[in-house]
């Protein structure tokens, strides 16, 4: 319990405690690795930022879950943690009860989201350090044995077992000295517009079918997005489908809006993400260049990024339907990163490796094989093995989330469900690892992938 921990020191840094499992990040792969490992009967610690889990589902404001979890056979294939968080979504009200019935994106409530996530970590018995940063490593030769963090109590040291980098950006494995991965890709920021009357703005793609373009994104038909918003009340403006709308390009033509705005670009992009009965609408529209983590950089476009959504929503107040009343409800308190620093590491899991889909003894999860573009399921898997989240050099140590492992294109596993699947992989194997008393890469995969399945995860 909070207050309770005896404090002893380690030099000059007071020891926090002593766990089996660290997980770094909370994020939606660090929460699927934290509830894994706890459930794998390891003790285990949750360190994260934001004074809430979720990442940048949550605080980056990005509410959709990619429905990757079936085939186009509509059989399930990503059970485990990530169908878990959609399942806990659907009973607390938070996500539409249909979304088996349509492909596309599960989109749900932030803060309903927000809860979930505590619950899911509460029931697992993971202890949880919100509003607390890691700034350092605990290095014994190669091999890491805890994590120094910082949070209103001061310097701590937590000891552990094995540590899951779940940052997303690789923060522990680039501050224990693994071998890296750095490269740049656009990043955008989010907002939520409330008081929109989603329905309005429906009828407008339904009187104007011109306007939607079903080869982007998810390549959601007309007919496909109407019937998932009649079925479910979310609505879905596909990813840089605004780039030939009318609606958006027009006002450019005659100047009354910008491809430009500030430090972004591409402003015409335009992901919505709608729910009729809130009448909210998350924005994710501009993008702007970061190749890796800088503080001064990322507070330059998080105060960059509130200005472009009032001026962003200013916009469509005056030209999207249904948004003539709306309002900036929300920014997001997390910039939109999609990767910063991956692995660099002897095996890297290839686009041609995920499209063949070879089985691998040492994958700890499996998905769907999704075309590039748009992104439509297939009937193919794929694994994620092992050896491409293990950093070279390090010990004691295994990412946890899908844009930090070694991939070609090194976004590869990033989407919600699969960095899910990642983590809880990472999870299992930080357990099995921390009880056995040996290095990640030296765990039993035989126990490893008993363990997965008893958490309900499909390994073929």
């Amino acid at each position: 319990m909070p207050g309770k921990h005896h404090m002893e020191r380690k030099g000059d840094v007071p020891v926090f405690g002593s766990y089996d499992v660290v997980v770094a990040g909370g994020g939606l792969a660090g929460v699927a690795a934290a509830a894994a490992a706890a459930r794998a009967g390891a003790r285990t610690m949750l360190v994260e930022k934001q004074p809430f889990a979720g990442g940048i589902a949550i605080a980056g404001m990005e509410p959709s879950i990619c429905n990757f979890f079936l085939n186009n056979r509509r059989e399930l294939i990503l059970g485990g943690c990530p169908h878990e968080v959609v399942d806990r979504l659907v009973k607390r009200g938070g996500a539409p009860t249909a979304w088996r019935n349509h492909r596309g994106h599960i989109i749900f409530d932030v803060e309903i989201g927000k809860l979930v996530l505590d619950e899911m970590l509460e029931d697992a018995g993971v202890e949880i350090l919100y509003d607390t940063l890691v700034v350092g490593v605990a290095p014994d030769g190669g091999r890491v044995r805890g994590l120094e963090v910082a949070n209103r109590s001061g310097l701590q040291l937590i000891e552990a077992a094995c540590v899951v980098d779940a940052t997303g950006d690789n923060d522990v494995a680039a501050r224990a000295g693994a071998p890296l991965n750095v490269g740049p890709m656009p990043h955008s920021f989010l907002f939520r517009l409330g008081n929109v009357d989603v329905d309005a703005l429906v009828q407008y793609i339904r009187d104007n079918p011109s306007e939607h373009f079903a080869d982007r994104d998810v390549g959601l038909t007309l007919e496909e997005a109407l019937a998932f918003y009649e079925e479910t009340g979310t609505f879905l403006f596909h990813h840089h489908a605004a780039e030939r709308m009318r609606l958006v390009q027009g006002p450019i033509e005659q100047g009354r809006y910008s491809k430009q705005w500030g430090p972004f670009h591409t402003m015409d992009a335009f992901q919505v993400h709608a729910i009729r009965a809130s009448g909210t609408m998350v924005v994710n529209t501009g993008y702007f260049a970061l190749e890796e983590p800088d503080g001064a950089r990322m507070s330059h476009f998080l105060r960059q990024g509130r200005k472009m959504a009032h001026h962003v929503a200013a916009f469509m107040r005056e030209h999207f339907p249904g948004c003539g009343r709306s309002f900036v409800v929300a920014t997001a308190g997390a910039l939109g990163i999609r990767r910063t620093r991956w692995l660099k590491v002897a095996f890297t899991l290839t686009r041609e490796i995920y499209d063949t889909g070879p089985s691998y003894p040492d994958a700890v999860g499996r998905g769907v094989v999704i075309t590039k573009s748009p992104m439509h399921l297939t009937d193919k898997t794929f694994d994620i093995p092992l050896r491409c989240l293990l950093p070279d050099g390090v010990d004691g140590l295994v990412v946890g989330s899908g844009r930090g492992a070694s991939c070609l294109p090194a976004e590869l596993l990033r989407t919600m469900p699969v960095t899910m699947a990642v983590g809880q992989g990472a999870g299992v194997v930080a357990a099995v690892a921390a009880k056995g008393s040996v290095p990640p890469r030296a765990v039993s995969m035989s126990a490893v992938r008993d363990e997965l399945r008893r958490q309900g995860v499909n390994l073929g």
